[in-house]
C-alpha cells in the first residue's frame, strides 16, 4: 500500500530569499507564489539570535555568490563563524535586513499557517557526534531527523557520478507503558535496534542511489517513544511536575545506554562500523563525557519504585560503554529520533509521542463520520492529570523536551500549542526560551481558538 508523497524544504534565515520564502505559506499571500501543500522550515544559527538580541542590522547573502567566491555550498558553512568575514568581504553581495522584523514575520506566518518549522542549527551541531563528515544542514517533514549528508556530484553522460550520502528514515517507537512492563529492559531495546537495522538492511532504493548508499554505509535508525503523558497520568504523576521530568530523564537515558550498547555489540561481532566513525566524537571518547559526571538514576522514592525491576546504568557503566565504543566502534551513525506517532498511537491506545494530549477525548473525522479517542484508561482518578496541551505553560513543555533531548542524538517532533490571544511577541519569547534550553527543532505550532465572535446575522 502506498500513500501520497510529501515534501519539506528548509531555508537559512540569512538566505536572500527568506522573506519571499515565508510569504509562500501566508494565507494572504500572492496566489502565484503560494505553496499550499509544501512544508516549510527555517534554519536559525546562533548569529541570528545574537543580532536580534542586540537589535543590530543584519545582512542576507546570495548562495550562488558565496559558491563563486569560496567554492563551497552556502549550507556547508558554519554561518555563525563565517558571518563577520562575509560582511567584511567586498566580493560578497549582501543586502540589509532587520533581524527583529524577520523574527516577527516568522511568528506572524506561524499564526496564519502553523509554519515554518524551526531548526536551531548550532544547537543541533553542538551535540552532533559526526561533524567530521558534515554539519547538520536541514531536517525532514516531521523535524526529528538530524543527520550528516554529502551532496552528490552528477556528471555528463558516459561519466561516472559521484554518489553522496542522503538520509533514510528508518523509524520505530516504543510504547512507554509496555516498555516499562518488560522483563528485561536492555533486551527489549536490543531487539528494537535489531528490528530497525533489518529495515535498513532490506531497503533497496535503486532510484535513489545516495539514499541506498546511506543505508548500506551509515546504518542510521531512529528509535523513539510514545505514551509519555499516558504513562505518567496512569501513575499519578503530573506531566509538568518535577517527578514527570525525573521519570523522562531516567527512561530516555536508559534507552540511550542500551541502544548504544547494542550498536557497539554489533560492531564488535561483525567488525563493521558506520561511515565516518573514525574521527567522530564517539571514537575520540568525548561524546558521552557528561554521563560520567551527571547522575541519571532515580532520585525520588516514587520514581525509584517505578524502575525497581529494571537495571539503571551507573556513571561507571557509562564510562565502560564509552571505552568499549572507542575500542570496537558503533554500527549505527544515529540511533534515536522521536517522531510524532499520530496514527499509530491510536492503534496502541497511547498518547501521541512525548507530548500531552490535545483533548481528553479527541475527535477525528473518518470519511463521512467521526471517531472518538479517549485518553488511555481515562477515569475519574486521572481525569485532572490529563491536562490538555493548550492549558500548560508552554515553557513547561520546553523543559520536558529539553530534558529528553539530552538523550536523543537526533531531534524531537516538538509541536507547541498557543492560543489566539497570544501575540507574535509571545511566540518569539517561547522560541528564544526553547533555544536557550538547547532545543534543536520546533515542529508545528498549533493555535486554539478561545473565543467565538458573534456572526453578523446574529447581531442584527
Amino acid at each position: 500500500m502506498s500513500r501520497q508523497g510529501a515534501f519539506a524544504t528548509y531555508l537559512n534565515v540569512f538566505h536572500a530569499d527568506i522573506f519571499d520564502f515565508l510569504d509562500t505559506k501566508r494565507i494572504s499571500g500572492d496566489e502565484d507564489i503560494r505553496c499550499k501543500t509544501l512544508s516549510l522550515g527555517v534554519v536559525i544559527p546562533d548569529k541570528f539570535i545574537q543580532l536580534a538580541a542586540e537589535d543590530k542590522v543584519g545582512y542576507l547573502f546570495f548562495p550562488h555568490n558565496i559558491k563563486k567566491v569560496y567554492g563551497k555550498h552556502f549550507d556547508e558553512f558554519d554561518i555563525t563563524e563565517m558571518y563577520d568575514e562575509w560582511v567584511g568581504n567586498p566580493n560578497i553581495v549582501k543586502k540589509e535586513f532587520n533581524p527583529r522584523q524577520l523574527l516577527s514575520q516568522i511568528s506572524s506566518s506561524l499564526l496564519e499557517s502553523g509554519y515554518p518549522y524551526i531548526l536551531f542549527s548550532d544547537n543541533a551541531n553542538r551535540d552532533h557526534a559526526n561533524s567530521n563528515v558534515s554539519r547538520v544542514k536541514f531536517s525532514n517533514l516531521c523535524s526529528e531527523i538530524l543527520q550528516y549528508s554529502i551532496v552528490s556530484k552528477h556528471t555528463d553522460y558516459g561519466q561516472e557520478d559521484q554518489i553522496g550520502l542522503d538520509i533514510s528514515c528508518n523509524l520505530g517507537s516504543l510504547n512507554i507503558m509496555s516498555a516499562m512492563k518488560a522483563n528485561d529492559f536492555g533486551e527489549m531495546i536490543s531487539l528494537s535496534i535489531d528490528a530497525l537495522n533489518e529495515v535498513s538492511r532490506i531497503s533497496d532504493v535503486q532510484n535513489a542511489p545516495s539514499v541506498n548508499r546511506a543505508n548500506k554505509e551509515s546504518h542510521s535508525v531512529g528509535l523513539g517513544s510514545m505514551n509519555l503523558h499516558g504513562y505518567l497520568a496512569n501513575h499519578g504523576i503530573a506531566y509538568d511536575s518535577e517527578l514527570g521530568i525525573e521519570f523522562a530523564d531516567v527512561y530516555f537515558s536508559m534507552i540511550k545506554y542500551y541502544g548504544l550498547k547494542r550498536s557497539m555489540e554489533i560492531a564488535k561481532e561483525t567488525g563493521v562500523t558506520y561511515y565516518g566513525f573514525e574521527g567522530s566524537k564517539y571514537a575520540n571518547g568525548t561524546q558521552l563525557v557528561s554521563y560520567f559526571t551527571e547522575n541519571h538514576r532515580p532520585k525520588s522514592d516514587k520514581i525509584t519504585i517505578l524502575f525497581e525491576k529494571h537495571y539503571v546504568p551507573t556513571q561507571e557503566d557509562w564510562k565502560q560503554l564509552s571505552d568499549d565504543i572507542q575500542q570496537y566502534g558503533l554500527y549505527n551513525s544515529y540511533l534515536f529520533a522521536v517522531a510524532p506517532t499520530g496514527s499509530i498511537s491510536y492503534i496502541q491506545n497511547s498518547t501521541a509521542s512525548i507530548l500531552p494530549v490535545v483533548d481528553k477525548i479527541e475527535e477525528r473525522p473518518q470519511g463521512k463520520s467521526k471517531v472518538y479517542f479517549p485518553a488511555p484508561n481515562l477515569n475519574p482518578s486521572n481525569w485532572f492529570l490529563y491536562k490538555e496541551a493548550y492549558d500548560y505553560d508552554q515553557r513547561k513543555l520546553v523543559d520536558m523536551i529539553a530534558t529528553i533531548q539530552k538523550h536523543v542524538d537526533q531531534g524531537i517532533s516538538f509541536t507547541y500549542f498557543m492560543k489566539d490571544t497570544d501575540t507574535t511577541r509571545d511566540i518569539n519569547k517561547l522560541q528564544l526560551y526553547a533555544y536557550s534550553k538547547g532545543i534543536k527543532t520546533m515542529y508545528y505550532m498549533r493555535t486554539k481558538r478561545t473565543k467565538m465572535e458573534d456572526c453578523l446575522s446574529c447581531t442584527i
